[in-house]
């Protein structure tokens, strides 16, 4: 017999004086966005997409380059990082034309065997597997946008030895420094696997910052080469992903969020028992 749950009453709205403090600089990672229903549970549609850039917009968010995490005292109090990984060619019309529309900015993370061709990793090609081409990732460069590495084959690369590592590291970097005529520092691990040997091999092929799939926010004493992201899915609406940014962790459903508050009430109770 299939187990009943009983639903807890749902919370009221999140306000300023009822959300945790927000810190930053936060990193959002999406994927495709297309003009129909995603076929990925990682990507986003276009329309969903431009209503995230809305709220981002009307509440106060600063869009900050992956790169500038390098010197986050620099950054503005509310910045947050959106990030493209794989390089899909539906990014340019659902992500980087709303983006310069709204004055705002992204990182892509481009993998370089397949420019202008498909994502072959994700089996059969469809439009949605299709990706950017030479053209356009020099005009998103050229107009603000950080294109950066996630590779040269998009490998997983906890099966791959160090020099192995490198050699995709070194590839992906070459490729993209010579058509953009700039310094790539920035780097994606696929599939969001990685080693020892990956941090080894990524620092001597030059990069300065990586990103990781892990969530949680930047802190300011952490590894640059794993910085955490949240992940951005098919469904998330503008309301999902302010929790999301607020709570900085993947999982934001309300029964998570009813057991942080119910944390912090308890802990309050012992604070005060504490003190009697």
């Amino acid at each position: 017999m299939q187990d009943t749950f009983i639903h807890p009453p749902k919370p009221g709205p999140l306000t300023a004086s009822t959300m945790p403090h927000i810190r930053s600089p936060i990193v959002l990672m999406y994927h495709g966005t297309p003009s129909e229903k995603p076929e990925s549970v990682y990507s986003i549609e276009a329309s969903l997409f431009a209503k995230h850039l809305k709220y981002l917009k009307q509440n106060g968010w600063n869009t900050v380059l992956f790169r500038d995490l390098d010197k986050p005292h620099l950054l503005p109090k509310k910045s947050v990082v959106l990030t493209f990984d794989d390089g899909y060619k539906d990014n340019y019309e659902g992500a980087f034309l709303p983006l310069v529309e709204r004055d705002m900015k992204a990182s892509w993370f481009i993998t370089t065997d397949c420019i202008g061709g498909h994502a072959h990793w994700l089996g059969g090609q469809s439009q949605q597997t299709r990706m950017l081409d030479p053209g356009q990732l020099l005009e998103m460069h050229s107009a603000g946008m950080e294109i950066a590495s996630h590779t040269h084959s998009h490998p997983d690369l906890s099966l791959l030895n160090h020099d192995q590592q490198l050699a995709e590291f070194d590839q992906a970097k070459t490729l993209l420094e010579q058509l953009l005529t700039a310094p790539v520092t920035s780097l994606a691990y696929p599939f969001g696997r990685f080693n020892a040997d990956s941090l080894a091999a990524a620092e001597l092929a030059g990069y300065k910052l990586a990103c990781t799939t892990q969530p949680g926010w930047r802190e300011p004493d952490s590894n640059p080469l794993l910085i955490k992201r949240i992940t951005v899915y098919s469904g998330d609406s503008p309301s999902l992903l302010a929790r999301k940014l607020n709570f900085v962790d993947n999982d934001v459903s309300w029964q998570k969020i009813g057991r942080y508050y119910m944390k912090r009430i308890l802990s309050r109770l012992n604070h005060q028992f504490d003190m009697v």
